[in-house]
């Protein structure tokens, strides 16, 4: 068993270096939505989600944490980026299995020939779609990792993306790629809290094929995430890309008995940065959980255009996969679990006021030969 996690080890070092040089000399590579940070959540922290993927946007961030997550749910989000493009995604997302939807549209593009000159027609319309298929399975649940509690921890994943672009008949196309990912959490002892994700992104593709017969592939590259929760409230979380892009976020959350009676189960404050050497953003955002509904807001900002304002909403369903009540069978989410803070129980303080004091028998000492010496009986019973 050591060898052969070593020659695999040896393997998939081999790899890396093979996608790292092939993310770097890559000339013709397609820029789509899809390298866009997506979800309101995930863009507040900077786009930190590799090693984190707690939630429905494992589908985007990666698939094999689709393995352990607890409860399914479906979110929506549109977005109008500087007043010309309107962009929004769908996901619904739970335990093993995941699909989502993207899509990108700008109208009335001005229409210039080459030479930079109007071409009579005036304009014309610009968009893209994308649907993707996801699924995670934790290596615990097969026939060679049972019994075997650290394979029950690690999860292998799948992502299909399909991408449509609609424009002029010459710039239409489209294509496909498959990325292979994997996430390992740590349960218990001084990391608890630990998750680490490797997604092998694009691993697999055909690029797009245009009308005018060029073709442009989807990048390659590998994205390295790691999150950690110092307490159960906390979490900061970081990826990295093998072009050198870094992300970096953390989460904040608040619980307690007040806002309970309120109706608010969560309230999480969320920071982010985005650093590579043509970009510097940083981003905030807030979220808030009722019961059963999520609703996100992120703030990203840009050294040159104006503010991007991100709404989204949630929802988060009593079940922890899609596929439990399709087959007709049990598969109940775990219960919330609430702060309840119970005040200290306050000791009544003495009155400060002598006045209030209730007043107390004097002693009265009697002489050495009295029966009750050397305190006699109390002067106020009869």
């Amino acid at each position: 068993m050591r060898e052969y996690f070593k020659k695999f080890s040896v393997l998939l070092a081999a790899l890396l270096v093979w996608l790292s040089a092939s993310a770097v000399s890559a000339q013709e590579s397609l820029l789509s939505l899809y390298e866009l940070e997506r979800g309101a959540r995930p863009a507040a922290m900077g786009g930190a989600f590799t090693g984190l993927a707690d939630d429905a946007y494992a589908v985007v961030y990666n698939p094999a944490a689709l393995a352990f997550l607890e409860r399914a749910s479906v979110q929506g989000m549109i977005e109008s980026r500087f007043g010309r493009a309107l962009s929004g995604s769908a996901l619904a997302g739970g335990r093993n299995l995941g699909v989502g939807l993207v899509f990108l549209n700008i109208s009335q593009i001005h229409w210039r020939d080459e030479n930079n000159q109007p071409v009579q027609n005036g304009s014309f319309d610009y968009s893209q779609v994308g649907f993707t298929i996801a699924g995670g399975l934790s290596l615990g649940d097969l026939p060679l990792g049972a019994g075997l509690s650290a394979l029950s921890n690690l999860a292998v994943g799948l992502r299909l993306k399909i991408l449509s672009t609609n424009t002029l008949p010459e710039g239409s196309g489209a294509g496909f790629s498959l990325e292979p990912s994997f996430f390992y959490k740590l349960n218990g002892g001084a990391l608890g809290g630990l998750r680490l994700g490797l997604v092998l992104e694009n691993l697999l593709n055909l690029g797009v094929t245009y009308g005018s017969g060029h073709r442009e592939s989807f990048p390659m590259g590998i994205r390295l995430g790691v999150s950690l929760s110092p307490m159960p409230t906390a979490t900061i979380a970081a990826d990295l890309e093998a072009n050198g892009t870094l992300h970096l976020g953390g989460e904040y959350r608040l619980t307690n008995g007040a806002l309970a009676r309120a109706g608010v189960q969560q309230i999480a404050l969320r920071g982010g940065l985005f650093v590579n050497p043509l970009l510097v953003q940083v981003s905030v955002g807030v979220g808030v959980r009722l019961r059963g509904i999520q609703i996100d807001y992120a703030l990203l900002t840009h050294p040159e255009l104006d503010l991007t304002h991100r709404f989204e909403g949630s929802f988060r369903f009593g079940f922890q996969s899609f596929l439990c009540p399709l087959l007709g069978r049990p598969c109940p989410a775990p219960e919330e679990e609430i702060a309840i803070v119970t005040p200290p129980t306050e000791e009544p303080e003495d009155p400060e006021d002598p006045m209030e004091r209730p007043e107390e028998p004097p002693i009265v000492y009697c002489p050495e030969d009295h029966p009750l010496y050397p305190v006699c009986d109390d002067p106020y019973d009869p």
